[in-house]
């Protein structure tokens, strides 16, 4: 079963045991709209989804677990339990921090760009330099092209 069908079962499941009507729902979005995921003929986004579930009474992540559940071999419950280690496991790993340095004043941090770099070729490139070796000698000892060195040189950690 695809996702858009997830979508269609649920969305109907939660409307008809509320008894509800789709213009009863008509303030999360179009009534139009509603019938293209009802019939699984449209896909949903992040925020007709909370708009959607909010309206029905229901946290978007829940929704998500039930859409899971119906379309996958796992139940809405084993799901969660699986969704909650695995943010143990991100926060213990500093996800969170981590999390917050992409944004800010509102908005997505801004970035480099390109590829992310390198954290060990950075650290051992800073290291040869704090050690006094010119960047052909620092290329020449890591075994890295001098262009990526010159790059790396004028960076600092983290960034």
């Amino acid at each position: 079963m695809t996702l858009k069908l997830g979508v269609a079962a649920v969305l109907r499941t939660l409307r008809s045991g509320q008894r509800l009507t789709i213009e009863s729902v008509n303030d999360a979005t179009s009534r139009q709209y509603l019938t293209q995921l009802e019939q699984a003929k449209s896909s949903i986004s992040l925020e007709k989804l909370q708009a959607i579930s909010t309206a029905l009474g229901m946290s978007p992540l829940t929704f998500i677990a039930l859409t899971l559940s119906v379309t996958g071999e796992e139940s809405a419950q084993t799901l969660l339990k699986t969704a909650q280690g695995e943010l143990d496991e991100f926060e213990k790993a500093g996800g969170v921090q981590a999390l917050q340095h992409q944004f800010s004043q509102g908005a997505v941090a801004s970035r480099r760009p390109g590829r992310p770099v390198d954290q060990d070729r950075l650290n051992s490139v800073l290291r040869c330099k704090a050690e006094g070796l010119t960047q052909s000698a620092t290329a020449q000892k890591l075994g890295i092209s001098k262009q990526t060195v010159h790059e790396l040189w004028k960076r600092e950690v983290g960034l």
